[in-house]
């Protein structure tokens, strides 16, 4: 009988995690108190960067990086889901991280049995207008007119916000899910990732 939740995080930063330092200036209630239960490694290191090179290190356990450039699992890869669902383990994977769904990056969610991908990270190709909005290149984290579109329709309240909706899907999935065994569940939060967007209630506490 196998019950495993595998959450990824992209770019967090320990040294803003109580978890690791006592003083450290990150809010992060739900991971301290995991943390009190939880075993905590003191070093870990890298193979490959960025997302996609490491995404590819951790459900394969080879080193990406050397071998090839930022990309998708390729068909000759033995994945731990692929693996997991020969084993007859349960594979689902709920995510907003946009890149597994890009040109260069196929061929992660497929591997599972089901998967959940909730729309409007940084440059998703989500909201479609074709009068584009101007972009003010000074305007920090407003790069492109796809990711302000995509701000325009999740920015109107916290929970419409693309890594909320993820980790709601997540404990939707478990609920339902509430009494099963042999489950792998992979929750991939996006942020925090620049631009770093956030409600304004956040920045006011920095």
């Amino acid at each position: 009988m196998a019950r495993t939740i595998l959450i990824l995080m992209d770019t967090l930063n320990r040294h803003f995690l109580k978890a690791y330092d006592a003083a450290a200036r990150g809010i992060t209630p739900n991971i301290d108190a995991f943390s009190k239960d939880s075993v905590q490694f003191q070093h870990h290191y890298i193979g490959s960067a960025p997302c996609m090179p490491a995404r590819r290190d951790i459900l394969t356990g080879r080193l990406q990086f050397l071998e090839k450039g930022w990309g998708g699992m390729e068909p000759f890869d033995r994945s731990l889901p692929s693996v997991l669902r020969e084993k007859g383990v349960f594979t689902h994977i709920t995510t907003d991280h946009s890149h597994y769904f890009e040109i260069g990056g196929e061929n992660y969610c497929q591997l599972f049995d089901t998967w959940d991908f909730h729309r409007g990270q940084e440059v998703d190709p989500w909201v479609s207008r074709v009068n584009r909005p101007m972009v003010a290149p000074e305007v920090y984290g407003r790069k492109h007119a796809q990711e302000i579109l995509n701000r325009s329709v999740y920015e109107k309240e916290e929970a419409s916000y693309p890594t909320p909706s993820t980790f709601r899907s997540a404990c939707r999935w478990a609920q339902e899910n509430k009494g099963g065994d042999d489950f792998f569940l992979m929750v991939e939060s996006f942020d925090p990732h620049e631009p770093f967007v956030t409600p304004e209630e956040y920045l006011a506490l920095l």
